[in-house]
């Protein structure tokens, strides 16, 4: 059995849905994900961008991706403070690449010397939220948070460019593996609409609607173009510069 990692995201739905019985599919969190990766616990899977960059070992499968347009719609900073004047960050135990990316973003773009991580959330005026929690969140504030701000907007702004949140990739998996993998992704990507109409009635009764997961899906990339490689190339450069203490 080839062993799947599945990111459980509504984001990354559109890749799981031609499941083949051949196929274990464990469902991981980005961090989980990675660690899984490292130690052959699983052959392959959409793995974040700072744990690709870090290993030494992680093929690309293909050309997909989990990738930003502008707005990453479901990784957020849920503030009592304004941008300039947070102190403490709480971060969820889900993220790899997005606390990376809030420091990158912190050194070169605004600049916040108070700015920390802080593992108290009642400690913290701010806390950084991924995924579906984070898209449950911004629908349930009611007014909690003062500021609500967008890691994959604040890039954009930053930078002109997209953010590839994650890479699929394997571990040394042969051709006929390898292959069987892309079949089994394409099927999602090949036939977007549809998959978007599948993707919604699998959460039929879910709190999102049909329109807001329509809205929400067609805001990502999922394969690689020029665009992407630019913003995987210009992170990598700022990471590389980053203050460990940042």
């Amino acid at each position: 059995m080839t062993k799947i990692g599945k990111m459980p995201y509504l984001n990354s739905e559109i890749f799981y849905l031609k499941n083949k019985e051949n196929f274990d599919y464990v469902t991981l969190s980005p961090k989980e994900m990675g660690r899984s990766m490292k130690i052959g616990q699983i052959d392959a899977g959409p793995v974040s961008l700072v744990d690709f960059i870090n290993s030494k070992s992680l093929k690309p499968l293909m050309n997909y991706c989990v990738s930003t347009k502008k707005y990453a719609n479901s990784v957020f900073i849920f503030s009592r403070k304004k941008l300039g004047k947070i102190k403490s960050v709480h971060i969820t135990d889900e993220t790899s690449t997005s606390v990376i990316l809030m420091k990158v973003l912190n050194q070169f773009y605004w600049k916040n010397d108070l700015l920390t991580i802080s593992k108290e959330i009642n400690n913290s005026d701010s806390q950084l939220l991924i995924g579906d929690k984070a898209l449950k969140m911004k629908l349930s504030n009611n007014d909690e948070y003062e500021q609500v701000i967008d890691l994959g907007f604040e890039w954009y702004k930053f930078t002109s460019l997209p953010f590839v949140f994650a890479l699929w990739a394997h571990n040394n998996l042969n051709k006929i593996q390898t292959e069987d993998i892309e079949d089994s992704i394409n099927f999602g990507i090949r036939n977007y609409e549809n998959s978007i109409r599948m993707i919604i009635e699998n959460r039929k009764d879910n709190l999102f609607s049909p329109e807001f997961i329509r809205d929400y899906i067609k805001g990502f990339n999922y394969e690689l173009t020029n665009l992407e490689n630019n913003a995987i190339t210009t992170f990598k450069e700022m990471y590389n510069k980053l203050d460990i203490n940042s």
